[in-house]
């Protein structure tokens, strides 16, 4: 069986995206990720999108390539990615949430993603604030 990892990124998305930008990245990734056995979720808050994907090594290596090249968005930065032992979004192909400054700063600690960096190898904070809102994400 192969083994699982987590892929977490943050990027500022282009200026002008529409709500249909958002519909069409959804129902892309939500495609793409169930034919590839990926799992994750998209946040979005203050002109920035921080992502966690699950799934295999390659797959993710592969995706992140095209995710990097999406003009949707700019300054695309990995967090991290590691080995993972289990999904945080099993059930999810692509959960997604937009927060509020309120809800960003509970579940973090952090105003802004540009506060997550990834100068220790591995973003706690932001595997810590998917880990929080999964629970709390629930199906349209």
């Amino acid at each position: 069986m192969p083994m699982l990892y987590e892929l977490i990124y943050r990027s500022t998305a282009s200026s002008g995206l529409s709500e249909k930008d958002f519909n069409d990245i959804l129902s892309t990734a939500r495609s793409f990720n169930e034919a590839n056995h990926i799992t994750g979720c998209l946040l979005f808050h203050g002109g920035q999108f921080l992502q966690i994907l699950e799934g295999e090594f390659q797959v993710l290596l592969d995706l992140f390539d095209r995710i990097k090249h999406d003009p949707r968005h700019y300054d695309v930065l990995l967090l991290h990615m590691k080995e993972s032992e289990y999904r945080i979004y099993p059930n999810w192909t692509m959960a997604f949430k937009t927060l509020d400054d309120k809800n960003l700063k509970d579940h973090s600690g952090v105003t802004e993603f540009t506060e997550i960096d990834s100068e220790k190898k591995e973003s706690t904070i932001a595997k810590s604030l998917f880990t929080a809102l999964s629970s709390q994400i629930v199906k349209d």
